[in-house]
């Protein structure tokens, strides 16, 4: 008995060891499949880590790039358009917002106005306000510009020499509302910024508005002021393009004549009712002649006056003559539309070969008409290269300017 319990014993033992090398033989394949994946799945966070170590990378080197649409500073909110997803995106910003400009020195909210490219931070965990508003350092800026062209047939703006791409991305704006490209007025100051050749935004910092002449019958064939920078003919009623600004607005004719300031907002037409600017004519304005260099002969509309007696001059424009013995001659175009003025009549002494002593002809006349623009402005006439204008009246009523033969072209 005892040897049949000792040979089922060994055939036991010998069976457990088989089992158990047989089950430790399954664990193995089983181990090394879950290490394979284990060891796979690690591998593949390595490289994922790495992928995204590399886009926060690139992301910092080129972080993505929004246009300032409005900044509210009472609700404290910030409009941003999304150039990459071409939508627009709202967040809030605090005290603790830092905005930064390219250079990363701290800078006001009121510098970041529409139409700057900035890049944003993270949410503050607190607030959920934005952290960071920076503006960007690669882009380039051409900042508060009047000479430029820009080509919508072609879709280009020229600036400095340089041509540069307007493409669909391309925003443009006026204050914080969206406008059309084409609706940029030639005489609008601008600020334009973009990068490589391809412009991001437009924003107008100077903008337009429009006078509308009405009633015009009276003035008609004759020359409006409006200040000291433009000057039109009077054709019927018709729509005048000006930057905004406040102006002097002048007109003078046939004995009729007034002066009337204008405030012009951005996008403004306003209506200008000439018949009342008329004023009780006809009109009259004594003017007086101060001669600097004897035998001076003075000519209004081509009839010589008496330079030694003051003399009645209509309202309207006129033509005046200035002609002495060896002293350089010139014309102006003469608006008058005040009671009294006096003028000095400069002369230039001319040199052999006939040009002035102290500049030639052009330079004397860019002169002239830069001294001029100014001096009107001012409220006070200044000698100029050609004449001057000197009175007490108030200017804020009454007007006299002379201006240069360029101008007079218009009456012919």
């Amino acid at each position: 008995m005892r040897g049949i319990f000792t040979k089922k014993w060994s055939n036991l033992i010998v069976l457990s060891v088989i089992c158990a090398g047989a089950l430790l033989g399954c664990g193995y394949r089983n181990n090394a499949t879950v290490t394979n994946y284990t060891g796979s799945a690690l591998q593949n966070g390595n490289e994922t880590e790495e992928v995204e170590d590399q886009q926060e990378q690139a992301e910092a080197e080129n972080p993505e790039l929004y246009i300032v649409e409005s900044l509210d500073m009472t609700d404290e909110t910030i409009a941003l358009y999304s150039i990459e997803s071409d939508q627009q995106l709202r967040y809030n910003y605090n005290m603790t917002t830092k905005f930064l400009n390219q250079y990363g020195s701290t800078d006001t909210w009121a510098e970041f106005t529409t139409g700057s490219v900035v890049s944003i931070g993270d949410f503050l965990p607190s607030s959920g306000a934005l952290s960071l508003v920076q503006k960007s350092a690669d882009v380039w800026m051409y900042e508060d510009i009047k000479k430029y062209n820009i080509d919508m047939s072609h879709n280009l703006i020229a600036i400095d020499g340089k041509n540069y791409k307007l493409t669909e991305k391309t925003k443009a704006y006026s204050d914080s509302e969206k406008i059309l490209i084409e609706n940029i007025g030639k005489d609008d100051a601008i600020t334009v910024i973009g990068k490589d050749k391809e412009v991001i935004s437009i924003a107008i910092t100077t903008g337009h508005g429009y006078l509308s002449l009405v009633n015009t019958a009276v003035f008609d064939g004759s020359l409006i002021f409006i200040g000291n920078k433009i000057v039109s003919m009077v054709n019927g009623n018709e729509t005048i393009e000006v930057p905004e600004g406040t102006y002097l607005v002048t007109v003078a004719n046939n004995g009729w004549g007034g002066s009337q300031e204008i405030t012009v907002n951005r996008g403004e037409n306003i209506m200008v009712d000439l018949d009342s600017m008329k004023g009780d004519g006809p009109s009259y304005c004594l003017m007086t002649f101060l001669v600097t260099v004897p035998e001076t002969y003075v000519y209004i509309d081509g009839k010589i006056v008496d330079t030694n007696e003051p003399q009645y001059v209509q309202y309207g424009t006129h033509k005046l003559v200035v002609k002495c013995s060896g002293y350089k001659a010139w014309k102006k175009t003469l608006v008058v539309n005040s009671e009294s003025a006096e003028i000095t009549l400069a002369m230039e002494a001319e040199n052999d070969s006939g040009v002035t002593s102290s500049e030639s002809t052009s330079e004397a006349s860019e002169q002239a008409e830069e001294i001029i623009d100014e001096t009107v402005s001012n409220g006070h006439e200044e000698e100029t290269a050609g004449s001057a204008i000197k009175d007490d009246y108030d200017y804020e009523v009454d007007y006299l300017s002379t201006i240069s033969d360029l101008i007079s072209n218009l009456m012919n």
